[in-house]
């Protein structure tokens, strides 16, 4: 068994209309500018490889618009690759669907979005709640959880405001609580 949590293997994410086609032109020698040239499509991702080991903190760091989250969102399935292989203790995840996606997402990978993705229409607590709610858990154990990790980010006493009314720092502490609170295996922050 290989000492990976999680293997990025040989991804490659091409936006367009035929995106197989799109890769085979850059892993022949073409350009990202030649694709969106000649056939109208994106490079997003470009032959990326890495290994990420069990309690190792990794960080992918780019410019604006280089495929950070393009890339990232790879091991969750919320883009799926053209080509290649996300691996995530051994198992291949590239191309999971229907209930093993959303079990997989439910018990193994959280994520913090980069724009909190809160629903503002629930209160701070029912945000905390939401992806315990979805697992199933009941509300006690819910309630508990997400008071726990309230708490850890300092937002004691704003369990019922509602996003709107939290400045975007504790928007953003909110969107933390409730990755955490689901206590999974990894958490990737966008």
């Amino acid at each position: 068994m290989s000492e990976q949590k999680i293997e990025f293997r040989n991804i490659f994410k091409v936006f367009g209309k035929k995106p197989l086609k799109g890769v085979e032109f850059i892993k022949n020698g073409g350009t990202k500018e030649a694709l969106l040239g000649q056939q109208k499509q994106t490079l997003g991702i470009n032959n990326i490889s890495f290994g990420i080991k069990k309690n190792e903190f990794f960080v992918i760091m780019g410019l604006s618009g280089s495929g950070k989250s393009t890339l990232i969102r790879h091991l969750n399935g919320l883009i799926e690759a053209t080509d290649g292989q996300v691996l995530f203790d051994g198992v291949d995840v590239t191309h999971l669907k229907g209930e093993e996606l959303l079990s997989f997402r439910r018990q193994k990978v959280s994520m913090v979005f980069q724009k909190f993705g809160l629903l503002p229409h629930k209160n701070i607590q029912e945000n905390v709640c939401l992806g315990l709610s979805i697992r199933g858990e009941d509300k006690e154990s819910q309630l508990k959880k997400a008071q726990r990790w309230i708490d850890i980010v300092g937002l004691s006493g704003y369990e019922l405001s509602y996003p709107w009314q939290l400045s975007g720092g504790m928007q953003q502490r909110v969107g933390i609580a409730r990755a955490l609170a689901c206590e999974t295996d990894v958490l990737i922050m966008d």
